[in-house]
């Protein structure tokens, strides 16, 4: 996580200092536009020249910026004061909001009365939070004397932010399960924003082939809030399986994802959960954090991973008291351990786990405002210090690109099995490839390094640091237990997705992923996919080189145009691409709806400006992102008109001298590209267009038209180098989803040793 937290003002009661009203107070549905008062009414000590409010919220939130220019447009902020109090406002996004008394002091009883959203002057209001929150409070500080002391008040306004309307159903299942062994269904009506639904009160049908079901229909109450869980499903024929949902009385539908069912489980079986699952201002809210890991995202683990340096002694003990309190073997596992968050030169972000709960915590460093500081002897300010305290312990740790990128230029083989390669931050295959070239023995994880307290369910709303949704972790581990789940990631028997749950099984002659071999014959690697969507393409690579791709006969949907856009803007954090394009044709029109690919937050946008045009507006980093489009063509000669500008995200740091926080993202201009392209030159395959840089490219096509989502196959490797040999997986989707096995070793001799 990033972002700047302020010096903490102290805490002091009551009457003195005020206090603050929200109207209105009831629950607000994520991303509505909306109007409401924030009424401060001042305590006995009122408000001397000089002095003032300091509006926040104890969440990273997202909430629209307020504006003071514009009466007519969103975000218009506006301050009511009594008579000869002259309000000076000074707002820094929805976490630091200032109102300074200049003219004469505000007395006691008297109000400031802040308005979001100001209608008066025809504005559309102001934007809630996109994320789900079960306690969103507004902070207050009061500055009563003018002196610069600001003091917190203790009672907060606090609301409930619930999801809006269902535009998806989500239904998830085990991966693996035994012939007519039980196992739970698990439906989620989803909002834009990837919130569960508070409204939907809708009625679903449930079936089940090859198996059964306990029933076959299932309804969403008040009670459900968008998520509702079915237990008592079983499968009688082995092979691969999914639940279809189908909404009664609407259009949503849906499958869980793929099933596989064994006559015997022999060995380990397939978790899914996210290591990295980001963090929460406000400690308490992390058994909340937990909760919806298991109850809404339907996770097996999940890792609360704050940066150290913004963690207090007090807030480690809470975190680690919620850790044993939601700890249900067999049914759910919290990761212990934190994000160890030194600064790139000092070795970057990595994330540290525990086999055991309750031990202790060691910094890489402590900011001004955490609590207890006597305690700077135990940190451990270098990677090199991290690795030489924790080596030879029942610690594991994963180097990642977060809020501040990890230098791979350091790794301790003992202590680090795997990289996170994708997060809410974006996909990092570069990450990879950069392992996998200093020849670094790792598997490969997902997670969301998210900020909202929503693991499992990440998507980046409006925050301008967040691109994409979060990945995952899938875990082939012997139990689900804290030791289970630790030693699969020890010994690299995980995969990284990018939130689909994709079965994927990779082994070598009977050794799966993450293990060591040793082979003197070219070795022979079977594999195992079933996909959520139909596959796009599935690639087996020894290291660097992709040494095989299944053919999947992908015969081209002739009249279906696709576009597709990739890449990044450099190696390093806070790396998005800004696409903002547009497609006209020539000798054909649009000839149906657009079916958008990754857009993985309503920010995102594409439309039809009319029957020849598409414009459209993206954000995204390291992934695959894209539509589709039916057209008609009018004639044979029909080409498109393609324009783009792109943009890349850099990081600019405001205060001091421009080197202090706070911090936030800027975009510099940088790619165009103008280009005509004949669509009977898509008949002869896709047209790819490379903008340079880290992979960034334009991809023209028509749409494939396979529908395989599950295969298996076994390729042996003709030309394997003598010595260590990486196998592993990278599979694409065709909605862009993706996956990455981790590899299996083989230590090719080519004699019998």
């Amino acid at each position: 996580m990033d972002g700047s937290w302020e010096e903490r003002p102290s805490v002091e009661s009551t009457t003195e200092y005020g206090r603050l009203r929200l109207d209105p107070a009831g629950d607000i549905l994520a991303g509505s536009m909306g109007t409401w008062r924030l009424v401060y009414t001042a305590g006995t000590r009122g408000i001397a020249v000089g002095g003032g409010i300091r509006l926040g919220t104890d969440t990273d939130t997202d909430w629209g910026i307020p504006q003071v220019k514009d009466p007519s447009a969103a975000e218009y902020l506006t301050v009511q004061t009594p008579e000869g109090v002259r309000p000076v406002v000074h707002a820094y996004r929805m976490t630091h909001v200032v109102v300074l008394v200049q003219g004469r002091g505000l007395a006691p009883g008297e109000e400031l009365i802040l308005t979001l959203g100001d209608r008066s002057g025809g504005g559309p209001g102001s934007r809630a939070q996109t994320t789900y929150e079960c306690q969103h409070y507004f902070d207050l500080s009061v500055d009563a004397a003018g002196d610069g002391r600001w003091v917190a008040l203790t009672e907060r306004p606090c609301v409930a932010i619930r999801g809006a309307d269902a535009v998806a159903l989500v239904a998830v299942a085990p991966s693996i399960v035994e012939r007519g062994e039980p196992f739970r269904l698990l439906i989620r009506a989803q909002d834009a924003w990837g919130n569960p639904s508070s409204t939907y009160r809708g009625r679903v049908r449930i079936s089940l082939p090859g198996g059964e079901a306990p029933r076959e229909e299932a309804a969403f109450t008040a009670e459900s809030d968008g998520v509702t869980v079915l237990e008592g499903f079983c499968l009688n024929e082995p092979g691969i399986h999914r639940v279809a949902i189908h909404e009664i009385d609407g259009t949503l539908h849906t499958e869980s994802n793929p099933i596989l069912c064994l006559n015997k489980i022999v060995g380990p079986r397939l978790y899914w959960g996210e290591p990295h699952g980001g963090q929460l201002h406000m400690a308490a809210k992390i058994r909340e954090f937990f909760r919806y890991a298991r109850e809404v995202s339907g996770l097996d683990f999940c890792g609360y991973q704050a940066n150290d340096h913004r963690l207090s002694t007090e807030e480690w003990a809470i975190q680690q008291q919620a850790e044993r309190e939601a700890y249900a073997p067999g049914r759910f596992v919290p990761l212990p351990g934190f994000e160890w968050s030194a600064e790139p030169p000092e070795g970057g972000h990595h994330n540290v786990y525990f086999r055991r709960f309750d031990q202790p915590i060691h910094r890489s460093a402590h900011l001004a405002n955490i609590a207890h500081q006597d305690d700077h002897d135990t940190d451990l300010p270098t990677s090199r210090a991290l690795y030489d305290f924790y080596r030879g312990s029942d610690t594991l740790i994963t180097p990642h690109v977060g809020g501040g990128r990890a230098d791979l230029n350091w790794h301790d083989p003992t202590l680090e099995p795997a990289i996170e390669i994708t997060s809410t931050h974006g996909t990092f295959e570069w990450f990879l490839r950069d392992a996998l070239r200093r020849r670094y023995r790792v598997g490969f994880v997902g997670g969301s390094d998210g900020y909202t307290g929503r693991p499992g369910g990440e998507y980046p709303g409006f925050i301008e640091r967040r691109y994409a949704k979060g990945g995952y972790t899938a875990a082939y581990a012997e139990e689900l237990t804290v030791s289970g789940i630790w030693q699969a990631l020890k010994a690299r028997q995980v995969y990284a997705t990018t939130g689909a749950r994709i079965l994927a099984s990779v082994d070598v002659g009977g050794s799966p992923m993450g293990s060591e071999m040793r082979s003197d014959t070219p070795p022979t690697i079977s594999v195992l996919v079933a996909g959520t969507a139909p596959l796009e393409a599935v690639e087996l690579y020894r290291g660097l080189d992709k040494i095989y791709g299944y053919p999947l006969d992908l015969q081209p949907q002739r009249g279906v145009l696709r576009v597709l856009w990739e890449g990044s803007a450099r190696r390093t954090s806070y790396s998005a691409v800004l696409w903002d394009g547009q497609v006209r044709l020539q000798g054909a029109r649009v000839g149906g709806a657009l079916d958008l690919l990754r857009f993985d937050s309503p920010r995102c946008w594409a439309a039809a400006d009319d029957p020849t045009t598409v414009c459209w507006h993206s954000v995204t980093c390291g992934y695959r992102s894209g539509f589709l489009l039916p057209i008609d063509m009018a004639d044979d000669d029909a080409y498109m008109e393609l324009a783009l500008c792109t943009s890349l995200a850099t990081m600019s740091a405001f205060g001091g001298f421009g080197d202090e926080s706070p911090k936030r993202i800027s975009y510099t201009p940088m790619e165009t590209l103008r280009c005509r392209v004949a669509l009977a030159d898509l008949d002869r395959g896709p047209v790819a267009l490379d903008l340079g840089g880290l992979e960034r490219k334009i991809i023209l096509s028509w749409a494939p038209g396979s529908d395989l989502r599950d295969l298996r196959f076994e390729y042996t490797d003709p030309a394997p180098r003598p010595g260590a040999n990486p196998y592993w997986l990278r599979v694409i989707q065709q909605d862009m989803e993706m996956a990455w096995t981790s590899p299996v070793f083989v230590d090719y001799t080519g004699i019998d040793t």
